[in-house]
């Protein structure tokens, strides 16, 4: 069987390879882990959008910040984050008034390399406009003609935050050269009485070029090393978690905020990684989620059995696909469920918001990997669901007209209009970005339109619950003709993996069918004003829920 490769551009950091012997990653619900994903965020249309980043251990952290767009996860800025004991960070991301893109700004005094300047640090586009672009790479994947290589489309996206080393606080100074009153690390990033950590700047030097020629600490270690990490005053072994996080996303202008907690995975990393196994240099891309010092065994949910999953087993996948495939079967579902409320007596809107935080790792490389079908185009990477929405009486909307196969209609997901997806065909959805806002009302409830998806014309109620199913048995009107559906990436291998649009990925002697997503919805009331231009609009988000298919 041949293993899957994951494209270079995104691909397996060089590091030593970590045994999964003693661990499993999983998703905590209790909200603490190692790396965080928040599914959202909107500088688009008044909106901003609130982050908080706490570290709840009495450790010293070096953590990795990185912002995604919401097309392809093409990263629009990241940066080290260096978290002293008991530490909070939080940051805002808005609108940048000179052109329409995101931006970040921060008042916390947290170390962070590079320095955040007061007026705060525009989102880039080098990585999807070949206009902006120093070089012609495969990161840079978009073509020209395409309408979507704007700054506006950093406005739309979602955060990862990665833990990416522990420093010693014990440890002899190495960065602070002084002949007298050297410090390390992590009494430069402690926090005084003021408020303000002791000696931000030392970070930033060791990883930096000085003037003379010579590279700081950090910098010269991850010259010289495999892997390519800062090593100096960090802990021999991995003591990570115990972060959390949440935002709120913010509109003054319709007086409107809602929030949600961040996506908390725990015992992420390899139980033998050291404690410097990810501190990558900032800019760098790593570290990202296929770093072999990150675990290749899930423990997943089954039916209230805590089922453990190892993706090493047999040699199916390729280093670095192992671990994005456990971190996938942390996040699989077969379909989620949620409300809609988009009564007009109310003003009421719904958003469905759907983040599926590992599909650039599927979608960029020659051939998709599965369990997504599609490759990214420069434009889009249709992965099609099915709808099936339900009043609070129990009635199911009429079911959608049969696809007319005379008229030879091509299913295989073409470019869509513009930078938005099509609307659903046949009660179908096409979901075609890493987030896609599911809309049921005829304006965005969470003020987003870029990414959009409407489903308003094939509601039958306004008020319900409903179902987006992602198992290839309930597409097409449940028909058992799923090659209409794309290839899930296996046609170049054998056996049992050769199959069209199958999204299950395998493990062991366990099959999860599905696809890694996470996300909410969001509904709003707009009841205008209660008098002197007070604002009685509201927001609110609950987060979706899930159906397992594991075998």
């Amino acid at each position: 069987m041949k293993k899957k490769v994951l494209p270079l551009a995104v691909g397996t950091a060089t590091a030593v390879v970590m045994s999964a012997a003693n661990a499993a990653m999983y998703v905590n619900d209790k909200g603490m882990g190692e790396t965080l994903i928040f599914p959202f965020y909107s500088a688009e249309n008044g909106n901003s959008t609130n982050v908080n980043i706490a570290n709840t251990t009495t450790g010293t952290k070096a953590v990795k910040v990185r912002i995604l767009e919401a097309q392809n996860s093409r990263e629009v800025l990241d940066f080290n984050l260096y978290l002293s004991p008991k530490d909070h960070y939080s940051f805002a991301v808005l609108a940048d008034a000179a052109d329409g893109g995101g931006m970040l700004k921060t008042n916390d005094n947290s170390c962070t390399v590079p320095a955040i300047p007061s007026d705060g640090v525009k989102f880039r586009d080098f990585l999807y406009n070949p206009a902006d672009s120093a070089e012609d790479d495969a990161d840079t994947e978009a073509d020209e003609s395409y309408d979507n290589t704007s700054i506006t489309r950093t406005a739309v996206g979602y955060i990862e935050v990665i833990e990416m080393g522990q420093i010693d606080a014990d440890a002899t100074p190495v960065l602070d050269t002084a002949t007298q009153g050297a410090i390390n690390a992590a009494a430069a990033i402690k926090h005084g009485s003021d408020g303000v950590p002791a000696n931000c700047a030392l970070l930033v030097d060791a990883w930096s070029t000085a003037a003379d020629g010579s590279n700081g600490q950090w910098l010269a270690e991850a010259i010289a090393g495999t892997p390519k990490v800062g090593t100096s005053e960090f802990l021999a072994s991995w003591a990570g978690g115990g972060l959390y996080g949440y935002a709120s996303v913010v509109n003054v202008d319709m007086g409107t905020s809602f929030g949600y907690d961040a996506i908390a995975i725990a015992d992420h990393v390899a139980s033998n990684a050291t404690g410097s196994a990810m501190h990558y240099e900032p800019g760098d891309i790593n570290p990202n989620f296929t770093n072999s010092a990150f675990d290749t065994s899930a423990i997943v949910n089954n039916a209230g059995t805590a089922t453990t999953v190892d993706f090493t087993a047999g040699g199916s996948y390729a280093e670095g696909v192992a671990q994005v495939q456990a971190l996938n079967a942390t996040m699989m579902a077969a379909a989620v469920h949620n409300d809609y409320v988009t009564d007009p007596g109310l003003a009421a809107t719904t958003d469905w918001l759907l983040t599926f935080p590992t599909k650039a790792f599927h979608v960029n490389g020659t051939e998709p990997i599965e369990p997504f079908s599609e490759l990214w185009t420069g434009q889009s990477a249709c992965e099609y669901a099915a709808m099936d929405m339900i009043d609070r009486e129990e009635s199911t909307a009429p079911p959608p007209p049969s696809v007319d196969q005379s008229g030879g209609p091509d299913f295989s997901p073409k470019p869509p209009p513009g930078p938005a997806p099509a609307d659903p065909t046949n009660g179908d959805l096409t979901l075609c970005y890493e987030s896609t806002i599911v809309q049921f009302a005829e304006e965005s409830a969470v003020g987003t339109s870029s990414v959009a998806v409407g489903v308003n014309a094939f509601l039958d109620s306004s008020d319900g619950w409903g179902t987006i199913s992602f198992d290839p048995a309930d597409l097409f009107g449940g028909g058992s003709d799923v090659s209409l559906c794309g290839r899930d990436g296996d046609v170049t291998t054998t056996g049992d993996q050769k199959a069209i649009c199958d999204r299950k990925v395998s493990a062991d002697a366990h099959t999860l069918t599905g696809l890694p997503v996470v996300g909410f919805a969001v509904q709003k009331y707009v009841n205008g004003e209660l008098g002197s231009g007070t604002l009685a609009n509201y927001a609110m988000s609950t987060v979706h829920k899930t159906t397992i298919d594991i075998s």
